[in-house]
């Protein structure tokens, strides 16, 4: 059985809408330890994309994402569980597609699907359940696999998941050095201990094994104190492994080339910045307490045409055992956190409230940033729209002092 590619929306049959605005938030500045002065008032740009029902099968948001882009094309892609596959949109054109996944034969791909990576529109990576990455045409068919397991010791786990209630670790592919970078747990250590490595395609080089720092904050996240946020949040850039653990607020960067790694004080103005213990190891109603009393931060992504970096976290908030836990932890608040090319804090700001999806898989695009718009606290969640929030982050101004946001909300 071939995989169904099915390309039913444009503007022209009305089955695609977009809808763009643009409104000013206020918010304060935020920046570093040290003190960083105001820069000229700038304006985010957010731009609003509705998608109705159609018989393409979409859902409200994906916990798996990629946005693939050139001059002339921004492609999202989603898994969606439900078809086990996944659902393509033109940001450009406003014309979708599906690619199903094939269930058996020498293409299939196993559930789970936890990694995606798009090389381009003919060379789509995929994580499945048997621990390979897939590399995939646009119709499905299997190009290549590699075992991510193979050289592994039986306490090295392959860490590829995106799991945003308790961490999230990608799958990376290397253009220039033709590989493939991910996570490694290793279980032998106490605490345990991460690694990315990177396995070259052509086999002219053996694999290369680069250690993580722990935290500077938790001497051990790993052994169950902390609930969820037990893991740690991987991902990349050009040169350099991007990580930070979700109990605290610092940034890890390490280079490739020279395997030094530098932290970086990325405290938030408006949270705690230090996740506390968890009340117990084994009583997850006391782990869906602490998720919510406790900030959660998010991993580092990479904007090319910025050259800058952004970090969303999740403040605390106040725990009632009388309400129902969902809407207690889509009641909170997030933050965007702004970097610039040598990891300068530049400004902070709180999102819109009661309106994101806080465990699906935002991601960068273009200028900024592509979030779902699915949240119990709002009306739009009794629709069967899929909505999404393009954020753009503005330039840095001349001002030395970096940037001043004007607020989401």
């Amino acid at each position: 059985m071939h995989p169904l590619i099915v390309s039913k929306m444009s503007l022209r049959s009305h089955f695609f809408l977009l809808i763009c605005f643009s409104f000013l938030v206020s918010c304060q500045f935020a920046g570093n330890k040290k003190e960083i002065g105001y820069g000229e008032e700038v304006q985010l740009n957010v731009k609003e994309i509705v998608v109705p029902s159609s018989n393409v099968l979409n859902l409200k948001s994906y916990y798996l994402s990629f946005v693939y882009q050139t001059d002339s094309l921004q492609m999202l892609y989603g898994y969606n569980y439900k078809i086990h596959g996944l659902d393509c949109f033109n940001l450009k054109n406003m014309q979708s597609s599906q690619i199903t996944f094939l269930g058996d034969g020498n293409s299939a791909v196993v559930r789970p699907v936890t990694g995606v990576y798009v090389q381009s529109l003919d060379s789509i990576w995929i994580y499945d359940g048997s621990q390979r990455a897939l590399l995939l045409d646009r119709q499905g068919q299997l190009l290549n696999a590699v075992s991510l397991r193979d050289g592994l010791t039986s306490d090295e786990q392959v860490l590829i998941d995106c799991n945003f209630a308790i961490s999230t670790s990608k799958l990376y592919y290397d253009e220039q050095h033709k590989s493939l970078l991910y996570g490694i747990q290793d279980t032998s250590t106490s605490p345990y201990s991460f690694k990315v490595r990177e396995v070259f395609l052509n086999g002219s080089f053996p694999p290369v094994m680069y250690l993580l720092q722990s935290s500077v904050s938790v001497s051990d996240v790993s052994g169950g104190d902390y609930g969820n946020m037990s893991g740690i949040n991987i991902s990349f850039s050009d040169d350099n492994i991007l990580y930070n653990y979700p109990v605290e607020s610092h940034v890890y960067v390490l280079d490739r080339g020279t395997k030094q790694t530098k932290v970086v004080d990325a405290d938030s103005r408006f949270t705690k910045n230090l996740a506390g213990k968890c009340r117990s190891r084994s009583d997850y109603s006391q782990w869906i307490r602490h998720a919510v009393e406790n900030p959660h931060f998010y991993d580092i992504m990479y904007l090319p045409e910025r050259e800058m970096y952004v970090r969303l976290h999740l403040g605390e908030h106040t725990f009632d055992a009388t309400l129902d836990a969902d809407a207690l932890m889509d009641d909170r608040n997030l933050y965007i956190t702004l970097f610039d090319k040598e990891f300068n804090v530049v400004g902070e700001c709180s999102l819109a409230t009661h309106r994101y999806n806080y465990y699906t898989a935002w991601t960068a695009v273009g200028k900024g940033l592509l979030v779902f718009v699915d949240n119990l606290m709002s009306p739009a969640t009794k629709t069967d729209r899929l909505e999404m929030d393009i954020i753009e982050i503005p330039m840095k101004t001349e001002n030395e002092g970096g940037y001043k946001l004007v607020s989401l909300n």
